[in-house]
């Protein structure tokens, strides 16, 4: 009689690198947060760059706001700079990446000349239009970083990192 045996080993290690991906996959919170500090980043450089996700540049200042200005009279976004310091928050299921500045929605998204409804003397709030200047969306380069990210924590997982 003829036979072929085939013996497997390694066995015990393949288990618990695959008992570590669940794990890991339990718990993404370090995905999330590490996810998370890349988007931060690529936004701030947007600010940096005054373009929106896709690489359009921002709408240029208004002269009046120009005028207005006290500091950083050429940046857009950046008189303070309190608006491009963003905010990164993360747990097991979701990450959030954002500006927590009352008038960080505006900015992102703009107004319309009383948008916000009249003062008590008739004036539209606010008085002028202000034009978007997206800096949260993703862009292409965000989503391929999130899978460049996510590839490294299952490859860490796993051990082969």
């Amino acid at each position: 009689m003829t036979r072929l045996t085939v013996e497997v080993q390694g066995l015990e290690r393949a288990q618990q690198r695959l008992g570590s991906l669940i794990l890991a996959g339990r718990d993404p919170t370090a995905l999330m947060r590490a996810t998370g500090e890349d988007l931060k980043r690529s936004t701030e450089a947007r600010f940096a760059a005054e373009e929106d996700p896709e690489g359009k540049p921002w709408a240029p200042l208004a002269e009046f706001t120009r005028a207005k200005k006290k500091r950083n009279v050429d940046k857009i976004l950046a008189q303070d700079g309190y608006l491009q310091r963003m905010v990164v928050q993360a747990d097991r299921q979701a990450v959030e990446v954002g500006s927590n500045l009352i008038y960080a929605g505006v900015q992102q998204g703009g107004a319309k000349k009383g948008a916000f409804g009249r003062t008590k003397r008739g004036a539209p709030i606010p008085w002028g239009g202000f034009p978007a200047r997206e800096f949260l969306e993703l862009s292409d380069a965000d989503r391929e970083e999130i899978l460049e990210t996510t590839a490294d924590y299952i490859k860490e997982a796993l051990g082969s990192g």
